[in-house]
């Protein structure tokens, strides 16, 4: 791969890590906002030490292939490394070796080195060079404290500093060792981030088994063990005798090597033959970053999956206990006694002056004027006392400046609270059920207290009042309009306009022909207009009284209430029903 090549492919690299970045950072975003969700704490961590992990990632694209071997202790991890480099004693074997508590970087690895050991500190990293062995030029080696040592709680930070910097991880088990699988299962949570290429598992010390029963039964049985215990994440298992391959093996007189298997060529040539080939290591960086990216999603898919039955539940519960205090509180307004306060006569005149024209148009804009100037000076007549508010009913009732006049402000007060007790109590009466469930899909045990029902009963009060101002408004206005229809204006003015066009017409004949009319005609004619003005105001004024009848326009707004209120949700905005259904939005989208 030439410069060109690598530049491009390094940039495409970056692409995608940006990606898996993203999709990390919009997870973070999402798990931040549900604080009452407890594992949402661990999995922002989680995320952070993803992204963290991912940019060290990017920024070595430039630099070698790091392969780090990790193992318990007497696999054999420091004779491999010798073995690796050609047979030189750059790592000292046995049980007081430096190894045992700090980390050996080996080759031309002075930036990882420089790296850790800002991250660990200078006592916690050593660097040996390659001299005298036959590390390539652009790999890196580093050998790691034993992972089953006494003093492993200490070593664990710097085996996690380690493998956040390798690109090829090598796994040393004794293939003696009967505890082998225990160590498996030990590195199991270290090993995710790698698959593939970049994980192979070695059962080193493989001369000292039989040949046919390493082969046939334990190197099967292993490599079955891991992939289940690791999520099918390595590929291979080699069998290997490292100390074969060392300048001094100082094997044993009576325990020499039972048998020639030794797969130490194939693993010899899998990291300084095709791992080093042109674009390996870029390869290696972005699918250890993908690996990374899935790791930290699959643990919140865990998490997600094993909750999602009881938040559903629990989801569910709520929406039921809503339903039933919705029709809790639609019942008591039901209950109340409908009665139509004086106020809205006045709104309905106010209404009808401003549609209707001709004659009995005039007189009833007239006639509003002086309903609305005599309520005013009623009210001030009445300064100093109690206001006389009325009837109350299924509504209260209170003068506003719009053009409309008066308008149902909000229910009355004890209409109001008989809907509220109703809501908060069927609300209430259901709440332990669905928090239990909250609790059991790791809410937070605070929503047992009922903190989020009395926010929704707040919210559901201020939506119900406006809901039944709406409902009734939009049946007092359904009269002015019907009310002002084209052919009732026709009829109520017919007889007025009719009289005095018949008056004019006579007026005007007389005129022209020469012949005066009397005065008593005159005086006629205007009485006749007056009884036939007065007899069409009187009609459309009963009109309207039957028309503001309680009873039905009390049962329309409450059907127009019951239609509005099928997607009234008092819950919906509060914080525990946000986080609730975003919570199950991210179980439903699955995060891949």
């Amino acid at each position: 791969m030439n410069t060109l090549e690598r530049q491009a492919a390094a940039l495409r690299a970056v692409g995608r890590i940006e990606g898996f970045k993203a999709e990390l950072g919009r997870l973070t975003s999402v798990l931040e906002a549900v604080p009452l969700w407890l594992p949402a704490a661990g999995l922002v961590r989680q995320c952070a030490e993803g992204i963290r992990m991912i940019d060290a990632i990017a920024a070595r694209f430039d630099r070698r292939l790091v392969v780090t071997l990790i193992g318990p202790s007497g696999s054999g991890k420091s004779t491999l490394v010798n073995a690796l480099a050609g047979g030189a004693e750059l790592s000292e074997t046995g049980h007081r070796r430096p190894t045992t508590g700090r980390l050996m970087v080996f080759g031309s690895g002075a930036e990882e080195a420089a790296e850790l050991t800002r991250e660990l500190g200078a006592e916690a990293v050593a660097v040996r060079p390659a001299a005298g062995g036959r590390l390539p030029e652009g790999v890196c080696l580093i050998d790691t404290p034993d992972t089953d040592s006494m003093a492993n709680h200490r070593h664990l930070t710097a085996l996690s500093a380690a493998v956040a910097h390798s690109d090829v991880l090598i796994c040393v088990f004794d293939a003696e060792n009967p505890k082998r699988r225990d160590h498996a299962d030990y590195l199991a949570p270290i090993v995710r981030r790698f698959d593939g290429e970049s994980l192979v598992a070695v059962l080193n010390k493989c001369d000292r088994l039989d040949e046919t029963e390493l082969k046939e039964r334990i190197l099967p049985d292993f490599l079955d063990y891991i992939r289940a215990s690791w999520g099918g994440a390595v590929d291979r298992a080699l069998c290997a005798s490292a100390r074969r391959h060392v300048q001094e093996p100082g094997w044993d007189p009576e325990a020499g090597p039972r048998h020639g298997f030794d797969q130490f060529d194939e693993l010899h040539r899998l990291v300084f033959s095709h791992m080093t080939r042109g674009g390996f290591v870029i390869d290696r960086r972005v699918e250890n970053a993908r690996r990374l990216h899935a790791f930290v999603l699959d643990g919140a898919r865990q998490e997600l999956a094993s909750d999602r039955e009881a938040l559903a539940s629990a989801d569910r519960r709520l929406t039921e206990a809503e339903t039933e205090a919705v029709a809790a509180a639609v019942a008591a307004v039901q209950g109340g006694d409908e009665q139509i306060l004086p106020g809205m006569g006045l709104s309905v005149c106010q209404s009808l002056s401003q549609r209707w024209v001709g004659p009995v148009g005039w007189v009833f804009a007239v006639w509003t004027r002086l309903m609305a100037f005599g309520g005013g000076v009623a009210s001030i007549l009445r300064f100093g006392r109690p206001r006389d508010r009325g009837p109350r009913g299924v509504y209260g009732w209170q003068r506003s400046t719009g053009e409309k006049g008066g308008r149902p402000e909000a229910l009355a007060p004890e209409r109001l609270h008989a809907v509220l007790r109703g809501y908060r109590m069927e609300l209430l009466r259901r709440w332990p059920d669905a928090a239990e469930m909250l609790v059991r899909g790791r809410f937070d045990s605070s929503v047992r207290d009922g903190g989020a029902a009395a926010a929704a009963v707040e919210r559901f009060a201020e939506r119900f009042s406006s809901l039944w101002v709406e409902a009734v408004n939009a049946e007092i206005d359904r009269i002015p309009r019907r009310l002002s229809g084209f052919w009732l204006q026709v009829l109520l003015n017919a007889p007025v306009v009719g009289l005095l066009g018949y008056a004019g017409w006579i007026t005007i004949v007389s005129f022209f022909s020469g012949s005066y009319l009397s005065g008593d005609f005159f005086l006629h004619a205007l009485w006749a207009i007056v009884i036939a003005l007065l007899l069409s105001f009187s009609l459309l004024q009963a009109i309207i009284r039957v028309s503001l009848n309680s009873k039905r326009i009390a049962g329309r707004a409450l059907d127009r209430l019951k239609r509005n209120l099928q997607p009234l949700d008092g819950l919906a905005q509060t914080p525990l029903r946000v986080q609730l259904q975003a919570v199950l939005r991210m179980t439903d989208a699955r995060p891949d």
